[in-house]
């Protein structure tokens, strides 16, 4: 039995900290950028909120989409 058997694959718990810290900075990017350049749109097309609850809403479904290929690259990885 060689002595590498036992181990688990992977990087443990640094690798752990920086996927977490890359889904949690993912989702704030894009839920960010939906809120301000949704206000942006609303305040010059004079919307009311509406555009900034749609960018918030796109922002969580493209920062879901960006954690899925993270996860994705991370277990192919590994």
């Amino acid at each position: 039995m060689k002595e590498n058997d036992s181990k688990p694959k992977g990087g443990g718990f640094l690798q752990a900290i920086s996927i977490t810290t890359i889904i949690g900075a993912e989702m704030a990017v894009t839920v960010t950028l939906g809120f301000y350049g949704g206000g942006l749109l609303d305040k010059q097309l004079g919307t009311g909120p509406w555009i900034m609850v749609a960018g918030i809403l796109l922002g969580v479904a493209a920062g879901i989409w960006g954690i899925v290929n993270t996860l994705q690259r991370f277990w192919k990885d590994n």
